[in-house]
């Protein structure tokens, strides 16, 4: 799609001319497609989110690369645990579970990425509650910014990433979100994306 391409196109050019990233996303890219496209919306989403929560522009950049890279440990996770339809058995959750520690492991090895982007990366699926995964962080222990990442992937996966079923409308994922807030999310970080127009949202 013509405006995929153009997200693409703005994401990549300030990331990827930093060679190690280019080469690890590329990698993802050919192994698998959806996850690198789920990468860039999540990195534009989180931009939007940045500007409405009036982030520095420092973090915000921060929190543009982190959302771009949060999934880059799926490049060492088999497809077939990928594109799984059936819930996974537990030996197979586990090994898709070592995604984040695995990315941010890779990404300070990336010139120019700071721990900054590579906790948001290790981070994004901690849950407000606690029992997120790989470290069960809770409440503000969890990075801001990670907390922003894990709501606009949150999002996604419930816009995008569902399989055989058809894309899922915005007001399902709206509703989705508020369901985890305080839960599942930060619920300050859910009420500003929550702000945004659905236009911003369908990116």
């Amino acid at each position: 799609m013509e405006e995929l391409a153009v997200l693409v196109k703005k994401v990549q050019t300030a990331l990827t001319e930093e060679a190690h990233v280019s080469v690890w996303m590329n990698f993802l890219k050919e192994k698998h497609p959806e996850t690198h496209r789920h990468s860039v919306r999540v990195a534009m989403l989180g931009e939007e989110l940045a500007v409405a929560m009036k982030l520095s522009s420092k973090d915000k950049n921060h929190l543009v690369r982190g959302c771009f890279l949060h999934d880059i440990g799926k490049s060492f996770i088999p497809v077939h645990i990928l594109e799984q339809q059936e819930p996974l058995l537990e030996d197979q959750m586990n090994i898709l579970q070592l995604h984040p520690l695995i990315g941010a492991d890779l990404a300070k090895d990336f010139p120019g990425i700071d721990q900054v982007v590579a906790d948001i990366i290790r981070y994004h699926h901690e849950r407000w509650d606690g029992s997120g995964y790989p470290c069960g962080l809770s409440g503000t222990r969890i990075p801001l910014l990670a907390r922003i990442c894990a709501v606009v992937d949150a999002y996604d996966e419930i816009q995008f990433m569902n399989g055989c079923r058809k894309r899922s409308t915005i007001e399902l994922a709206r509703k989705e979100l508020r369901a985890g807030a305080g839960v599942q999310f930060d619920k300050t970080v859910v009420d500003h994306f929550l702000e945004l127009s659905d236009l911003q949202l369908s990116l």
